[in-house]
């Protein structure tokens, strides 16, 4: 079943409250990163997850403000940038915060990478759910002659 991707005025209507979306460089999303972060969820997406449209939609939509966010944080620091894993806990005087990452999460590094913005975490829990397959017990036992009973 094939999808249609979001264009970029589907993006800005579905997070217009999210970004500041403009054409100042210095202060608002342009549309060139927004095609920016469509690209990459091009290489990493997996369109058999959803089963309609609406829900093939809103997982590229979520999937590209992680992009959007990721590629915003990365353009700031510029060449002195350093990827930030995830941390457990962090304090500044006597303010402190733990987060409780699910070891599930931690395990696996592209799960992890995910959990560094909202978006990416709202399309791991959109996903989470196919990755988890049903499994079912069915009693009865194996024949070693070859001979099929009814």
């Amino acid at each position: 079943m094939g999808f249609n991707n979001p264009t970029v005025a589907e993006f800005k209507t579905y997070f217009m409250r999210d970004f500041p979306f403009g054409t100042d460089p210095d202060r608002a999303v342009l549309d060139v990163d927004i095609v920016k972060a469509f690209n990459l969820v091009n290489i990493n997406f997996n369109p058999d997850f959803f089963g309609d449209q609406t829900s093939y939609t809103i997982g590229y939509q979520l999937l590209s403000a992680h992009y959007l966010v990721m590629n915003l944080r990365a353009s700031s620091q510029g060449i002195s940038g350093q990827y930030s894993w995830l941390q457990n806990s962090k304090g500044a005087g006597s303010v402190n915060e733990g987060l409780a990452i699910p070891q599930r999460i931690l395990d696996n590094p592209e799960f992890a990478m995910m959990s560094k913005t909202n978006y990416g975490a709202q399309y791991l829990f959109l996903i989470l759910p196919q990755l988890s397959g049903q499994v079912f017990s069915v009693m009865g036992t194996t024949r070693t002659d070859g001979v099929i009973q009814r």
